[in-house]
Parts: structure tokens; sequence; C-alpha cells
């Protein structure tokens, strides 16, 4: 059987002519657009494949939904700042600086006891030492015991003093360490008091 489609002037309507076969007369059967739609959905026409009430079409890109990406995991913070207690100030001996007075100390991976920055993450990561001097000092940056910059200060006119600043940008891996070390002989003019700092700070660049 043969069927041809026209619709009506009242749009909830479709009017189907169906021809026999043999070419006998066709009947005429007046549908609603449901009545059409689910015969359509049985010889599987996608034209059948109406929206759900309530339901955005692809005709209508207006209703359609912005797709969101999930977030991604929020990047682990490293950070640390550490500043010399006056009590300390001057330090005579060899070795690690201990700066105790700890303001910052994302990850817990600076050990105020021991002076020390133990890396959780391996990453690309900046320290700097930041003095107050009130004459000679020597010290360095040091990383599993070697050097990665280091600083000499000469002896000032008495009254006089100055800053001065070493800074060094490493790759670490966990597990590595790194620590302010004092070397040469003698007493180290470096200070810390009310209005004069001396500061070590580090944290993971990325």
């Amino acid at each position: 059987m043969q069927t041809s489609q026209t619709t009506h002037p009242r749009p909830p309507l479709f009017c189907l002519t169906s021809t026999a076969p043999s070419g006998g007369n066709g009947k005429h059967m007046i549908l609603s657009r449901q009545q059409v739609g689910a015969g359509a959905a049985a010889m599987g026409c996608p034209c059948s494949r109406e929206a759900k009430s309530g339901e955005p079409t692809p005709e209508d890109p207006k209703e359609w939904k912005n797709v969101v990406p999930d977030n991604p995991s929020p990047r682990r913070v490293v950070a640390f700042t550490a500043k010399l207690d006056p009590a300390h100030t001057t330090p005579y001996h060899l070795g690690v600086l201990k700066l105790t007075h700890v303001l910052l100390n994302e990850g817990d991976a600076y050990d105020q006891q021991l002076g020390i920055f133990t890396c959780p993450l391996a990453g690309l990561y900046h320290f700097t030492v930041h003095m107050s001097l009130n004459g000679r000092a020597q010290c360095a940056l040091y990383r599993n015991g070697e050097s990665l910059a280091s600083l000499y200060h000469t002896s000032l006119p008495n009254g006089c003093s100055q800053v001065a600043s070493i800074s060094s940008t490493a790759a670490l891996d966990a597990g590595d360490r790194v620590w302010v070390n004092l070397w040469g002989h003698g007493r180290h003019e470096i200070i810390a008091t009310e209005d004069s700092d001396t500061v070590f700070v580090g944290f993971l660049l990325g």
C-alpha cells in the first residue's frame, strides 16, 4: 500500500489518502498529530522522535545546555617564610643558620627546629635569603650539602649597616633538603631586631 500525505489548514490534523495496490478507490482519514506520530514510530520514521515536554531540541539552540568540564584538581601549595629570632642575632658558628620564627609554612616542609626545608613534592622551587648586616658575613644556600648560591659581605665602618640577599631557583626531588649555611670563621654580623629582619623564603613554582 502506498501512502501520500497532505496537510489540512488546521495544523494539528493530517489527511492520509491510501491507494489500493489494485487501483481501487482510496480512503480519506483525518488523524491527529499524536496518531500520526504513533504510526510513524511504529514504522521507524525519524520524524516521530518528538522531544518530551520541557526537553531542549536540536531545532531550538537557545535551550542547549553548556557542557562544563570537570575542574582540575587544585595545585598543592608549598611555601614558607622564616625569620631569624633576635635571640640568635650575630651567630658565631659554622653550619645551618636556624631561622626559628616561622611566619608561613604551607605544606609543613620547613623544620624550624633544624632550620631545614625538606622537599615534599618534586618540582621547581625558588629560595631567597634576605639579611640585615652590621659587618662581615659569609653564608650560602645549600641543597643536600652543595652550594646553590653564596654571599660574602665585608666589614663596615662603625655605626653602619646594610642589607644583602641571595636567591636561587632549583629543581628538587622529593626528600631533597635546602638550608642557609654559614661558612668562614669568626662572628657573622647577621642581625635581627625589631626594625631589621633576616628572612629565609622558599616556595614551589610548579
